[in-house]
């Protein structure tokens, strides 16, 4: 299918069934359950979550197939968040699995990746390892507790340490300026989720690695 070729009305329709379809397939797996709780592991994923449906940013879930991906887009749709995507790390999907070795070049991969949705925030899922299914994870409940907890600030100005590190990050990452603000828009939300006024370092570092994944 060429999506290039489809019109705005068309694109919607298949958004929405693409929506209808990641709902049936959750409720299928979830089977009543809490669709968080029965995803093991990939509480980096669920963290940035959070941030993403705090703020209502657009969020890119990149992981090997049978992760949790769709289910984590579920638990997305649970909290309010539609802008969500997911993908394949590589051409075969199998690039950061764990069981199957991938043999997709690196011109292979960077055309994929160069193909990918553009995201405000963009994450790795992962298969779980044994120990991950011994521990409780983060549940549906948690995650509206965190975001019903965000504060209600607004200022997006960065302290001296912030602005250095941003300028470190223009120099090494080559960000253009939509890029940085739609950094800085995130840095806020998890500012905000910490319940702090101001935009501190380590927000801006945690809101800056959740774009250069999907770099």
């Amino acid at each position: 299918m060429n999506l290039l070729a489809l019109t705005d009305t068309k694109l919607a329709t298949l958004h929405r069934k693409v929506n209808n379809e990641i709902e049936r397939r959750a409720r299928v797996a979830a089977n009543a359950h809490d669709p968080a709780a029965i995803i093991f592991g990939n509480e980096i994923a669920k963290r940035a979550l959070v941030v993403a449906a705090a703020g209502d940013h657009s969020i890119l879930f990149i992981g090997p197939p049978n992760c949790g991906k769709t289910m984590l887009r579920a638990v997305a749709l649970e909290l309010g968040l539609g802008k969500t995507f997911e993908a394949w790390p590589c051409p075969c999907g199998e690039r950061s699995s764990r069981n199957v070795t991938c043999h997709c070049t690196a011109r292979q991969i960077d055309r994929h990746l160069r193909k990918l949705p553009v995201a405000e925030i963009t994450v790795e899922a992962c298969h779980p390892i044994a120990q991950d299914f011994l521990r409780p994870g983060t549940t549906l409940d948690d995650m509206q507790m965190q975001i019903a907890g965000k504060g209600d600030y607004s200022s997006l100005v960065l302290d001296e340490v912030g602005g250095n590190l941003m300028k470190a990050s223009v120099r090494e990452l080559g960000l253009d300026a939509d890029t940085q603000l739609r950094i800085i828009f995130v840095a806020r939300t998890i500012a905000s989720l910490d319940q702090s006024e101001k935009i501190e370092a380590s927000h801006l570092c945690e809101a800056i690695n959740y774009r250069m994944l999907g770099r």
